[in-house]
């Protein structure tokens, strides 16, 4: 597999797994604490949520404040970075240009790639 290859895949499995993490087009998610125990939770809306995912130790809030951080408009906005570096790596594929997959001519393209390497072996 080509990095182009590996930063296109990585693309498409966090687009896919953002979007289907969105309901009622609510993008980001928020910390806070249930009515009933004040457990720890995440939401995608404080007054009516749809998504809830709670913590029941509150010394792991911030597991909670990291999984706001990463909602489906993190995740949307890395996918198109993905994308986005895929094309121009695949553009320079062949050429004195090309990244390796040992390190390449950008740190950014570099950097993208440990993502995907990351989101792909994650998967």
């Amino acid at each position: 597999m080509t990095p182009a290859d590996e930063l296109l895949t990585a693309s498409r499995l966090l687009l896919d797994r953002a979007a289907s993490a969105i309901h009622e087009d609510r993008l980001t998610w928020a910390t806070g604490n249930t009515l009933g125990s004040k457990s720890p939770v995440v939401v995608d809306d404080p007054e009516k949520p749809s998504v809830l995912i709670e913590t029941y130790a509150a010394r792991l809030e911030s597991v909670n404040r990291y999984v706001a951080l990463l909602g489906p408009a993190t995740g949307l906005a890395l996918a198109d970075w993905l994308s986005e570096t895929a094309a121009e790596v695949a553009a320079v594929e062949g050429t004195e240009y090309a990244l390796h997959p040992e390190g390449g001519t950008s740190k950014a393209w570099t950097a993208a790639l440990a993502v995907a390497r990351a989101l792909n072996t994650g998967s």
